[in-house]
């Protein structure tokens, strides 16, 4: 026995004794901006963002990059131990030295709690170890080693205070717990013969100082920790249970009716319910101080060593199988045990506990290939350079023909009729009665057979093998000349598959003959198909090159899609093959072996709110409130929103939605967080916007934010009356004083000028060049230049190059009779000439030619 079956062998016996559930973390140090490795507490706030108390200050994480505060930011001291967000949407923050400072969830940034001074007493090891503000305003603050509690009002008056240290009357020492106004509860310390007071709960306190105190949703239990046991009371005080540990407690939150989290000092996390049965365990090597479930359901662990710790989606894992080949081919027995073949050339089968056995080992790194035949209970096994099959009593027939030695591509799926083997230039036909071949002249993908025809799939497309002739598939229809990995039968449908690469899933009905694909249009993964697993007659599963798919047919040929993506918590997205044991998916990946219930994979309506907001407006590159929006000058139009949607699961992959009403006549998509407009016209708008991970607009929440730009006051109504009634008054008195003729020329000119003075408007040709969009004023342009496909506009201030033809420019520019062409390369515009003849004109002092053709044009230019 090699080394190599001696460790599997190993293996397969710790199996049998491992429980440990192997969740997909992804971990959050110093590298991705966090201050510290050392993190004591989490909050998620309304606006989605999560905020991170560490001993180097607090940090915040939106999705996309880590924000970190320290002293110069208002922090009243860098060591952060614990966040206490109020119903307001304050979050006070406890530190090291006992002083606390606080934010609002809307963040303006940190401020000083303003009586800090009635704590500066406390001692070094009374750590503040419970805070609340109460309706009234008044902030309750207990402490570790202290009898009894701070209150202080909202204007710094010290209603009371403890009233002794914990030192020699340890013994004596007591939990309190005060129903806040909220229905979760305040923990103090007190002595025995304490009055009791009303609506408060008082335990056996022990001797140990870290303490901690929760109710679980619906306020039938309390669960608290004196920091080395674990108790469980009614919410009337009836203690009910208690949990001894061996381990520090140092945190506690709670899940639901009946389960809640513990953390451990060096030894993880976990769900206890409330029988003290172990549910999940997480990170049992790491000291985790407090834990969090986000809005989109992800877990997110705060540690003493090494950082944050975040599981998007917690019931997808990983099976450690001690093998770090790719996964590559799945099967089930009927037994409902599973075999996994490796890239490494290994296989495995794993039983109905996880259980796991070495079915064949290899020093070969190629493909292997497992298939299980239901019909005649045998398991195929192609590990190149062993093809055998194994009956359900164990027995092993290896075939030793040497074409079983060739490269194999793919195993087909085992029917009555045997299975097929697709190798280069080679079909395999093996039966329980023998091997038949057929040589081809093709690289053999998959091989599928009905009745006495076979279908086969190649790089170059799809092909029918039928009476010993072959014809393409793309005479039927032109998508068969994708590339084509796999093929499979839905013989209750009367339907086959070919998983392209390029065209997603193409359909082809037996019955009608009539073919199409189903796509990323649809919402498959990626149109890059691996594998396509066939579940039941309505179900079938897509492998893609970028996640894993389920497919629902329903009535009338239409379809579900549902699936999961790394944004979704896989390991990875390029997905091999998949199997369906019971109601869990096993999904074979490039990283590995991965299972999920197939529950996740049921159709679900998101609301696609992702904590949507606009963080900050910006009008002509200033800062700007909401309210100003609605009081723009016509000058004030170049407005900026910086949008943020909270997505942790995908980031990347959100999209903003939105459209100026009033402006844009369709709906506009971009990843990036800034949206502008460089120049908005002068009226009234509704900009809309929303957050997705699709282009659809089906479900969106849109915030809405309305805008209004007052026009310039020479296109105001009042402006223009008077401009009239000006104008009336002018023409009037110049009849009037006509005698005063030798005035009549300055009159006309004042008219005249008083004219274009209402008529003036600053004219802008807008472009892009080299990938930014400008705008320039039209009066500003001198001439423009051919060059080609290109055109030169020559300003007073700099040159620019368009992709246009020059014949097309005067098309563009919103002032096309101020221009005029005197040559096939040259167009000039009319007030910048300042000399011409017939062979050339001088604009800004540079001399340009004139052409025979566009003479007369330039007689027209009058001085």
């Amino acid at each position: 026995m090699n080394t190599k079956s001696i460790f599997y062998l190993f293996l397969s016996f710790c199996c049998q004794f491992l429980c440990a559930q192997n969740y997909i973390y992804k971990e959050f140090g110093i590298t991705d901006g966090l201050p510290s490795l050392e993190t004591h507490q989490l909050h998620q706030d309304k606006n989605g963002i999560i905020w991170i108390a560490t001993d180097r200050g607090v940090a915040s994480y939106n999705g996309y990059e880590i924000k970190t505060y320290g002293v110069g930011d208002g922090l009243t001291d860098i060591v952060i131990l614990d966040l206490y967000p109020q119903k307001d949407g304050t979050i006070y923050c406890a530190t090291f030295n006992n002083q606390l400072f606080y934010f609002n969830e809307n963040f303006k940034g940190f401020k000083p709690y303003p009586y800090n001074e009635l704590l500066q007493n406390l001692k070094s090891d009374q750590h503040i170890n419970s805070l609340y503000v109460d309706d009234d305003g008044n902030m309750h603050i207990a402490c570790e080693r202290i009898f009894g509690k701070f209150i202080i009002t909202k204007n710094g008056e010290l209603l009371e205070k403890p009233y002794k240290n914990i030192e020699s009357d340890i013994d004596e020492s007591w939990l309190a717990l005060d129903k806040t106004d909220d229905d979760t509860f305040f923990l103090s310390y007190t002595l025995r013969q304490t009055k009791n007071k009303k609506n408060t709960l008082y335990f056996p306190g022990g001797k140990h100082f870290y303490s901690n105190a929760i109710s679980l949703p619906g306020n039938q239990y309390v669960v608290f920790t004196d920091g080395s046991n674990i108790y469980i009371a009614t919410a009337q005080g009836k203690l009910l249970k208690k949990i001894e540990h061996t381990k520090l407690i140092v945190s506690l939150k709670p899940i639901d009716e009946s389960t809640f989290f513990v953390g451990y000092d060096f030894g993880g996390g976990v769900f206890l319910d409330i029988e003290g049965t172990v549910k999940q365990h997480f990170l049992e090597e790491e000291s985790i101080t407090d834990f969090l479930i986000d809005h989109d359901g992800g877990y997110w662990f705060t540690s003493l060593h090494s950082g944050v710790f975040y599981i998007k989606e917690p019931t997808i894992q990983f099976k450690h199988t001690g093998i770090s080949s790719p996964a590559r081919s799945l099967t089930k027995n009927s037994k409902g045990e599973l075999y996994v073949g490796y890239r490494s050339g290994d296989v495995l089968k794993l039983d109905a506990k996880h259980q796991i056995s070495t079915v064949h080992t290899s020093n070969n790194n190629a493909k292997t290939f497992v298939e299980f035949d239901t019909i005649h209970k045998q398991l195929y096994v192609n590990s190149l350079p062993h093809f055998f099959r194994e009956d359900k009593n164990g027995r092993t027939k290896v075939f030793n023909d040497s074409l079983f030695s060739n490269y194999t591509v793919k195993l087909s799926e085992p029917t009555e009729k045997g299975i097929f083997i697709a190798q280069y230039g080679w079909i395999g036909h093996l039966t329980q009665d023998g091997y038949k071949d057929y040589k081809m002249s093709y690289r053999i993908h998959d091989v599928v057979n009905w009745d006495d025809e076979i279908y086969f799939g190649s790089p170059d497309g799809a092909y029918l093998f039928k009476e010993g002739k072959i014809s393409t598939l793309m005479k039927k229809d032109p998508l068969f000349q994708n590339r084509v990995d796999d093929i499979d039968v839905n013989f209750d449908r009367e339907e086959i598959y070919f998983a392209s690469l390029g065209a997603g899933i193409i359909v082809y009905d037996k019955k009608t003959e009539k073919v199409f694909n189903i796509t990323q249009e649809d919402g498959l993964c990626s149109d890059i198909i691996n594998e396509i697993h066939i579940e039941n007659k309505n179900e079938i599963w897509a492998c893609t090159n970028f996640g894993l798919n389920k497919i629902k047919f329903t009535e009338n040929n239409t379809f579900q899609i549902t699936g999961l993506k790394s944004s979704n918590g896989l390991l990875n997205d390029g997905i091999s093959d998949v199997e369906i044991i019971h109601d869990t998916v096993w999904i074979a990946s490039k990283k590995g072996l991965m299972y999920a219930p197939k529950q996740l994979f049921d159709a679900k309506t998101t609301t696609n709110s992702y904590h949507l907001r606009v963080k900050a407006f910006h009008i002509n590159d200033s800062i700007a409130t909401k309210e100003k929006l609605q009081n723009l000058s016509h000058q004030e139009n170049r407005i900026e929103f910086l949008v943020e949607g909270i997505h942790f699961k995908a980031s990347d992959e959100l999209n903003y939605i939105y459209k100026m009403e009033g402006l844009d006549t369709k709906w506009y998509h971009t990843k990036n967080r800034s949206i502008s407009y460089p120049s908005l016209p002068y009226g009234k708008y509704t900009f809309k916007v929303a957050a997705s991970t699709s282009t659809k607009l089906d479900n969106l929440t849109f915030i809405e934010i309305p805008i209004q730009i007052h026009a310039p006051f020479w296109k105001r109504t009042w402006f223009i009356i008077a401009v009239i009634a000006s104008i009336i008054v002018l023409i009037y008195l110049f009849f009037k004083y006509r005698i005063l003729s030798y005035n009549r020329h300055i009159i006309r000119e004042l008219l005249r000028l008083l004219v274009k003075k209402v008529k003036r408007k600053e004219l802008y040709f807008s472009f892009k060049e080299a990938g930014k969009e400008i705008r320039i004023k039209t009066d500003t342009i001198l001439y423009v230049k051919s060059a080609g496909n290109y055109v030169e506009v020559v300003t007073e201030q700099k040159n620019y190059t368009i992709r246009t033809k020059i014949g097309e420019f005067i098309n563009l520019t919103p002032d096309p009779l101020e221009y005029i062409r005197i040559h096939r390369s040259y167009i000039v515009r009319i007030d910048k000439v300042a000399e011409k003849n017939s062979k050339e004109v001088t604009v800004n002092g540079t001399q340009l030619p004139v052409s025979n053709s566009y003479v007369t044009e330039l007689d027209n230019l009058i001085f």
